[in-house]
């Protein structure tokens, strides 16, 4: 059935009439032709502030019989291969550019003390820089040689290791410091959950150091 709507607008001292109909089989039900609007994008994940790394890092509640204490974070360093510089950030436990929060710790027991140095970052930058450091650690062979503040130190033996059963994913490495003479084996993990990304270095003052399985596995504990 054809329907007549009458309405009547009134403006100023004037009446308009206005009129209308309906087609025949038009459909009068509520649609509209415009396609609906793709669902937003995801946010990017946050990563973990100072604050919240610092009340995740170990205490000396959760590795009994080792000594757990804040760790000095250093420097940015510096290396004559720029292309291996992350990878020996890693490797010596440093500090990290532009992060959402960073915090470092050690662990010592017997002659082997372990820096535990966890970074968060925003989005996908802790994934893309663990692949970075993976691929300089099959890449960067021979020495590296590296400002740390005062210091500078030699890397060398650079042996990429086996992955480690832990987190989202992980690498692992040996490697010597040379530091004024003073050569010093070191072990070093890397795990990454989700934005933090945390490195592992254990280095030992008998010549032998141990691989930070005990660490690593109470600091994913508290991760987790």
């Amino acid at each position: 059935m054809c329907l007549r709507t009458v309405r009547y607008a009134v403006a100023a001292s004037s009446a308009a009439l206005i009129i209308t109909s309906c087609s025949a089989g038009q459909d009068t039900s509520p649609h509209s032709d415009t396609p609906s609007s793709p669902a937003a994008a995801a946010p990017a994940p946050k990563p973990l502030n100072e604050e919240q790394l610092t009340a995740l890092a170990l205490t000396p509640q959760d590795l009994p019989g080792h000594k757990v204490e804040e760790a000095f974070q250093g420097p940015v360093i510096s290396t004559d291969r720029p292309e291996c510089r992350d990878l020996a950030t890693a490797l010596l436990g440093g500090a990290m550019t532009g992060t959402g929060g960073q915090v470092h710790t050690q662990a010592s027991k017997g002659t082997t003390t372990t820096k535990v140095s966890m970074h968060s970052w925003y989005g996908t930058k802790a994934a893309t820089l663990l692949a970075d450091i993976k691929d300089a650690g099959r890449t960067c062979t021979g020495a590296i040689n590296v400002v740390n503040g005062a210091e500078k130190v030699t890397l060398t033996s650079i042996v990429p290791g086996a992955a480690l059963a832990a987190g989202d994913e992980s690498a692992s490495f040996s490697a010597e410091q040379d530091l004024s003479g003073t050569k010093t084996p070191i072990e070093v993990a890397l795990v990454r959950k989700g934005t933090t990304l945390v490195t592992f270095t254990a280095r030992s003052t008998s010549g032998t150091a141990e691989k930070p399985a005990e660490v690593v596995a109470a600091q994913l504990k508290k991760l987790n």
